[in-house]
């Protein structure tokens, strides 16, 4: 049997893609069964005070209280795939690149615009937008809302899809990079028009990690994305003008636009995406990979006719 040194560089690179899809599937499982084990074990916890409760219906426990034990489950199963890292021998370093306003402001509207498509387009399918948290009118309890729902996951999904799973693809380029890591990433938000509105943004999540080489960018997006919807939540819930979510949904694209947008990008070389459909057939060939994708696409229909 030969060994990976001495198979040709192609056959050796296609083993390689194999092994970092395999590595990014059982991280997108490794997250979703943490959550499950954390979730239980947080329920377990709660109910040795009150019987029944869970996290779910933390009774007997401050809303406060409840909410933060929430994004510590978030914050812990998010870190739980990083203990593949020994296992695959890190993540290619990525060089980082000073971004201008220029570049900024670019790298924003491209999120932006594709995070509107998706949002639309998730539009279209019946019950969109359910399955939120209740907000807490004020106070403490709502900035601990504010902390799990906006801030954890900007900040913990960035590093896990964005860091890892992207950076363990980047070697194969940048097609398979943003799309490996962004169709898992879709998949894993569960209901179909969370995965749809999920795609477009990570895949422009992904592109700017691409572009600036740093993750920066993408959390300071995700975190305005995540608390927008956080505002629109609130304002329905409670009444409030809905002119305040207007108004944050479009003064910064606005703004973004007094910069010059066309000139937004880092140069590239030309030819850089020769090819790649050949890589990401590859990917979607990869064993690990492919059997990632198909348990978060039957639980995605589940959750989807089961409502």
């Amino acid at each position: 049997m030969r060994t990976a040194e001495a198979l040709p560089a192609g056959a050796a690179r296609a083993a390689a893609l194999r092994r970092a899809g395999a590595a990014c599937g059982c991280a997108a499982l490794a997250y979703l069964a943490a959550r499950s084990v954390l979730t239980a074990l947080a329920g377990a916890l709660l109910a040795l005070r009150v019987p029944g409760a869970s996290l779910a219906n933390p009774a007997g426990t401050g809303l406060a209280a409840a909410i933060l034990l929430q994004a510590l489950v978030s914050a812990l199963s998010l870190a739980a795939p990083f203990a593949l890292l020994p296992l695959t021998g890190g993540v290619p370093a990525s060089a980082a690149r000073r971004l201008n306003a220029e570049q900024w402001a670019g790298l924003f509207l491209l999120f932006w615009l594709l995070m509107m498509a998706g949002n639309l387009l998730a539009g279209i399918f019946p019950g969109a937008g359910g399955g939120q948290m209740d907000l807490p009118p004020s106070g403490l309890a709502l900035a601990a809302a504010w902390l799990a729902v906006c801030l954890v996951p900007a900040v913990g999904e960035e590093l896990l899809f964005r860091g890892l799973l992207q950076g363990w693809l980047r070697p194969f380029g940048p097609v398979v990079a943003v799309a490996g890591s962004a169709l898992l990433f879709a998949l894993l938000h569960g209901r179909a028009p969370s995965v749809v509105a999920a795609a477009f943004g990570g895949t422009a999540l992904g592109l700017a990690a691409l572009c600036s080489g740093s993750l920066v960018p993408g959390m300071l997006f995700h975190l305005y994305n995540n608390t927008l919807a956080f505002v629109g939540q609130y304002c329905q819930q409670y009444g409030a003008p809905q002119a305040v979510s207007y108004i944050l949904m479009f003064l910064p694209p606005l703004a973004a636009l007094a910069f010059a947008p066309w000139r937004a990008f880092p140069s590239r070389k030309k030819g850089r995406l020769h090819g790649q459909g050949g890589e990401w057939l590859r990917l979607l060939r990869s064993p690990g990979y492919l059997a990632a994708v198909a348990v978060l696409a039957a639980l995605s229909l589940y959750k989807t006719i089961g409502g």
